[in-house]
């Protein structure tokens, strides 16, 4: 019964990594960068969706506000963090990426303080599955990130402008001789990743509590899941990031929780010294 407990809370820990990994797989496919920046985002989302209940306002359109705010920091992140540092190579916008986590974890702990909050549940109930309940909330996080996930799959394998957007990745100078807008494509990128971080802040505060310094333990956590699903593949990043949180969930019911992380970090590390490529990934790799 245990077993299945653990396994439940690790498909939707699983299901934050993934949603933490696509952003990952998103900007690397789209803008050839790794934005470190993922974790806090996701953080910095839940936050804003708390300041917004405490406001009286309906949870409902506190999480609508702090979804679609996403897209607006993400034109806000382009311009502060990739605008410049893009154009001296992708070395230079990670790093940057890396000061965004910075700024971002030490600004939220300045603003909210270090103390994790409680939040409100999005949905209550749950329904009873042999031995075990499983929380409706449980059900709705695995809901939203299916429906996410097969969108943005959809999206950048069928639609035009997805298609694009890859282009553009692949190859700027030629995508903007047949008329692509290179900079509109990594905007639109750089938005939809911050908007699905917080969403994912969101979806997980009801659940681990808001706020706290969890940022970069989420941003390393996601690029594992991403790096073990495949940079270049959305598909990968919902695999690597369910994987790995039913992997992570399981080891605690064995070991304390101070050698967990060690060990995911320790299995990023194998990930990428075996299989560079990941699962699903195809064709570009980290170097």
């Amino acid at each position: 019964m245990q077993y299945v407990a653990a396994i439940v809370n690790g498909l939707t820990l699983g299901s934050i990594y993934a949603l933490v990994a696509l952003g990952f797989a998103l900007t690397f496919r789209t803008v050839s960068v790794l934005d470190f920046g993922q974790g806090d985002k996701v953080v910095l989302g839940g936050l804003l969706a708390l300041a917004l209940v405490h406001t009286h306002m309906p949870l409902s359109v506190a999480f609508l506000i702090v979804v679609a705010g996403g897209l607006l920091g993400g034109v806000i992140y382009d311009t502060v963090v990739l605008r410049s540092t893009i154009a001296r190579g992708p070395d230079a916008a990670v790093v940057a990426t890396v000061g965004a986590l910075l700024v971002l974890s030490s600004g939220h702990v300045l603003i909210w303080g270090a103390a994790a909050q409680s939040f409100p549940a999005l949905i209550n109930g749950s329904i009873t599955i042999g031995h075990s309940r499983v929380a409706d909330q449980d059900f709705l996080v695995w809901a939203v990130v299916a429906l996410v996930v097969t969108a943005m799959a959809l999206f950048l394998s069928r639609a035009r402008y997805g298609k694009a957007m890859i282009a553009s990745a692949a190859d700027p100078m030629a995508a903007g001789t047949v008329g692509i807008d290179v900079r509109r494509t990594r905007i639109v990128a750089v938005s939809v990743a911050f908007s699905l971080a917080m969403l994912a802040g969101v979806l997980i505060a009801p659940i681990t509590l808001a706020g706290g310094v969890v940022g970069p333990s989420l941003t390393l956590k996601g690029f594992t899941a991403a790096v073990l699903g495949g940079l270049t593949s959305t598909e990968g990043a919902v695999v690597g990031g369910l994987l790995l949180g039913v992997f992570e969930s399981l080891i605690g019911l064995e070991l304390p929780f101070v050698y967990q992380e060690p060990i995911v970090f320790g299995l990023l590390i194998a990930v990428l010294l075996v299989m560079p490529n990941g699962l699903l990934g195809r064709g570009r790799r980290l170097a």
